[in-house]
């Protein structure tokens, strides 16, 4: 085949390839127009440009470059009809072509979008009439070039996308008649003759002949074409190479033992569908298949697609399912196909039926067969206890003979399959996937995708909650529309649950004995998790307590060694119930799954007992906040707002929370994320009051810890106040040397000096350093902080040298302590400067805030406020050394910076304004 590709310099060329292995392309579909294609010897010797067909193969070639294909195909120009072999060969291999495409663009030219229209898909009223009127859908042609490619997209005249096979593919139903199965790629072959002929009855084509050749791929088969012989030589023709074939088959028919009706509205899967095809064509021995996944993924249902689709292609292939839960389940199994099979001494109570229809199966003679076994989720079943005859020894292995499994448990599953196949994961569905199943149950307009889009991801993209949720609003119609569910599904939690538990909807296409509630679906895995592996299931009930992603290992292990818990986790993702990957310290969980398992422990009266655990786990591991502790603050933080969210009444689970929120507040603070901090530390204070009182010292700490959110937030005078309250209080309960005394004396001191009370503030903080250095000596982490401290407020006062000292000695002891970039070091950095340039020594500052600045940003980002406090520091020294256009540089980023994270009103915020307006009139005075 030959392919066109656009050159360097912007013209077309043509490229052969061999058509079984054509490199990715693009394909065109369209209506001519007489004397207007640019044809294969135009193309070659660079005419025909001034064709109007010239500007849809550009716009062919604009398309396909955005879908990052290189090549694409257009009739017109890449056949040369004038060869009369090559024309036979073409429109024979035509259906295969469109087939292999990656994509397939149908441009149609009596579709007109305005130039008002930006997004013609969502104004689909503005050309939906000239679309259904379109003269493509009235052509013989257009029936392979519809049904074969995987990927058909429509567009305007203009080059304006409409929609796809699947968007469209209800509008596509009425005009064409074509079953929406066969739009969303059901096997042709399954479709009668008599069938797909009436496709093509009320269809013109311009030559006559073409009305036949243009179901040669439709059916399958090969013809010599030869134009004047007239469509009912043709037709008769085509009808005998038909027969021809089907006579070619066996007559026979096998037993077919599927217990559900096929779903006509099945869509995609079609990349497992293939992947059980192509491994049972090519394998000339016995082949076991499992299919693996969570409850309610669509593992059966997949397999009554395929056993269906085999039906199809191979009439005489016996089609055989067992349900196979339990023991007696596969055995009454059995007796079932022995009875269909009319076995003779079936019913002999002396003859053993397993063995009797193991035998009949593993003969050749009988023919080839397929057996489904579902829901293989109990090893034990097969493998029995050694009590009795493993009923896996009832499942011949020989080269006739498939197996086709479906399972929640990999375990069970991978121990069937064994050295004869292999386990395919079943996965929730792709988005686009899970459109195309919501739009079948509940047909929506382009105008309502997003919701249903936010819909189908909310329900995790499960087909069991998609088509639960569907049937839901399907029968409420004139009540809930897919916007009003999801706004009620998105509600609450309680919600959630009250809409995935509904027990009015029922699938008869699932097995009787789990026909029920999204929600229910689960409880069976967990039933049986909990009587095999009763440390799994505890594992599942804590992880079930937290956020659904990035659960660390090491927060729900507790005490077990590593071996026992990887034996506790290993069922939990046999059942696809958690999801870990190698390498990788964090678990995940779907989201429905916790809500289901959530329902079921409430059901055993168990709820409250996880939560309390959860509540413990987070409490204990959850550290303070420091900057070495911030990656496992990070991982924690989703879990804790989880767990401070249940409702308590225990008095230690109460507790459990307001050291959570405590330490949570600490670490958002040290973040600089000021409003998430004061709501959880106010949350703590208020918890902690209630149940321990204003004295208690827990209480307080909350209460100086809400003191230094506010102070950083520039809400002085409320911050003094709760310092003093504290201050007063540990005093009297704790003495004058006790570490939370200090702390409250230097915070006091801290607030008081933003206040511009600096000898009260000096004060304060001579004090703590005199205690810090008895307490803990001249080195220690805190009797830097008193020092660092200390020099801020003797700077205020314009004490500059001893300021100077105080700052260089809190920046030698936290290098030696804490290494360079530690963000206490870089805070040192910033001090020291900010005295420097104090002292108009701005070359030095200079200095000390590029390192501070460089620190900070690659330690605490860009927008924290201590990296903004070294720009605006980094402003200054350049605003007084007259660099003034880096000076308002520096001064719009640090304002910006701290409007977003501090707010305009903040007095950091104010300064920038401040420093911005002065260096900016500066600037343009020295313009002028």
């Amino acid at each position: 085949m030959r392919l066109l590709r656009s050159t360097s310099g912007g013209d077309l060329e043509l490229i052969s390839f061999h058509d079984e292995h054509p490199p990715p392309y693009a394909i065109l579909s369209h209506t001519w127009i007489e004397d207007q294609e640019v044809t294969y010897s135009e193309l070659v010797a660079g005419t025909g440009k001034q064709k109007t067909g010239y500007n849809k193969i550009l716009l062919c070639s604009r398309w396909a470059a955005a879908d990052d294909l290189q090549y694409f195909w257009v009739d017109t120009c890449c056949i040369n009809k004038s060869a009369s072999h090559e024309l036979s060969t073409a429109i024979n291999s035509m259906f295969r072509w469109y087939q292999h495409a990656s994509k397939c663009y149908v441009y149609l030219s009596d579709v007109a979008v305005t130039e008002e229209v930006v997004d013609a898909e969502a104004f689909q009223i503005s050309w939906e009439a000239a679309f259904r009127r379109s003269r493509w859908f009235t052509r013989g042609w257009t029936l392979q070039e519809l049904l074969a490619p995987p990927c058909v997209e429509f567009f305007s005249k203009e080059g304006k996308r409409l929609g796809s096979k699947i968007s469209l593919e209800r509008e596509i139903h009425k005009i064409t008649a074509i079953p929406v199965a066969v739009l969303r790629g059901q096997s042709l072959a399954e479709r009668s003759v008599e069938e797909r002929m009436d496709w093509v009855a009320p269809r013109t084509t311009t030559l006559k002949e073409d009305k036949v050749y243009c179901l040669l791929g439709i059916f399958g088969v090969f013809l010599p074409v030869i134009y004047g012989e007239g469509e009912a030589y043709a037709k008769m023709r085509l009808r005998d190479e038909i027969q021809r074939r089907q006579e070619g088959s066996t007559a026979s028919t096998g037993l077919f033992m599927v217990p559900f009706s096929r779903d006509d509205l099945f869509v995609g899967r079609k990349d497992i569908l293939t992947n059980i095809g192509e491994r049972i064509t090519a394998v000339h021995a016995h082949l076991r298949t499992a299919l693996v996944g969570l409850g309610g993924v669509g593992k059966s249902q997949i397999a009554i697609e395929y056993a269906y689709r085999c039906r199809a292609a191979e009439p005489q292939t016996l089609v055989l399912w067992i349900h196979a839960s339990d023991r007696s389940r596969f055995q009454q199994g059995c007796r079932d196909i022995a009875d269909r099979l009319a076995l003779p001494g079936r019913d002999d109570a002396k003859v053993d039926v397993l063995q009797l229809v193991c035998g009949w199966l593993s003969d050749a003679r009988n023919g080839r067969w397929l057996m489904v076994l579902d829901n293989v989720d109990d090893d034990s079943v097969f493998f029995g206890d050694g009590t009795s005859k493993p009923l896996e020894s009832f499942l011949p292995q020989i080269s006739h003979g498939m197996i086709l499994i479906t399972s929640r448990n990999e375990v069970a599953a991978t121990n069937l399959v064994g050295g004869h196949g292999n386990v395919i994961q079943v996965k929730p569905m792709g988005e686009e996937e899970a459109l195309a199943l919501l739009h079948t149950r509940v047909p929506f307009s382009e105008s309502s995708r997003a919701d249903a889009k936010a819909l189908v991801n909310a329900l995790e993209r499960i087909p069991l909650a998609i088509s639960h949720a569907a049937a839901y609003i399907k029968t409420r119609a004139s009540l809930t529309s897919i916007s009003s569910y999801l706004r009620l599904f998105l509600e609450s939690e309680v919600n959630k649950v009250h809409l995935l538990s509904r027990k009015d909807w029922k699938d008869i296409r699932r097995d009787h004995s789990i026909r029920d509630a999204v929600i229910a679906t689960w409880h069976i895995s967990f039933k049986h998790i909990q009587t095999a592996e009763p440390q799994a299931a505890d594992l599942l009930a804590l992880m079930s307590m937290f956020d659904k992603q990035g659960i660390p290992r090491w927060l729900v292990q507790g005490t077990s060694s590593d071996l026992d818990f990887e034996d506790a986790l290993a069922p939990l993702v046999s059942f696809s119930l958690v999801r870990t990957e190698i390498g990788k310290q964090a678990l995940e969980m779907h989201r429905l799954v916790q809500l289901s398992m959530r329902k079921w422990l409430e059901g055993k009266k168990e709820l409250s007992k996880w939560v309390k655990q959860s509540i413990a786990a987070v409490s204990e591991a959850f550290p303070s906040g420091e900057y070495e502790t911030w990656e496992a603050c990070k991982a924690l933080l989703p879990h804790l707002n989880v767990v401070v969210g249940y409702a308590v009444e225990d008095e230690d689970d109460v507790l459990g929370q307001a050291r959570c929120n405590l330490n949570a507040g600490r670490y958002l603070l040290e973040k600089g994320e000021y409003t998430a901090a004061e709501r959880m530390t106010c949350a703590s204070l208020a918890i902690r009051e209630k149940v321990l009182g204003r004295k208690h010292p827990a209480t307080l700490k909350s209460v100086r810890n809400l003191g230094f959110v506010l102070s950083m937030q520039g809400k002085y005078k409320e911050a003094e106040a709760l310092h003093r309250q504290a201050l007063e209080t540990t005093e009297k309960l704790l003495g004058q040397e006790h570490l939370d005394t200090l702390t409250s004396v230097s915070n006091l001191g801290i607030v008081l000096q933003r206040e511009g009370k600096y000898e009260e503030a000096e004060v304060m903080h001579r004090q703590a350093l005199e205690v810090s250095e008895k307490l803990f000596g001249r080195e220690h982490i805190n009797t830097l902080t008193s020092v660092s401290n200390l020099g801020i407020v003797l700077e205020s006062q314009r004490k500059h040298e001893e300021a100077e000292m105080m700052h260089l000695r809190a920046l030698e002891g936290s290098e030696k302590l804490l290494g360079r970039e530690h963000p206490n070091t870089l805070t040192s950095v910033n001090n020291l400067g900010s005295v420097l340039s104090s002292q108009r020594k701005y070359k030095e500052a200079e200095v000390m805030h590029l390192r501070a600045l460089e620190g900070s940003e690659k330690v605490l980002g860009r927008e924290h406020p201590d990296t903004l406090v070294s720009v605006y520091q980094l402003a200054y020294a350049s605003h007084r050394q007259g660099n003034l256009p880096t000076a308002v540089a520096l001064y719009q980023r640090a304002y910006d910076g701290r409007v977003k994270v501090l707010g305009p009103q903040h007095p950091r915020t104010r300064a920038c304004w401040d420093g911005y307006q002065s260096a900016r009139k500066q600037l343009e005075a020295h313009e002028m």
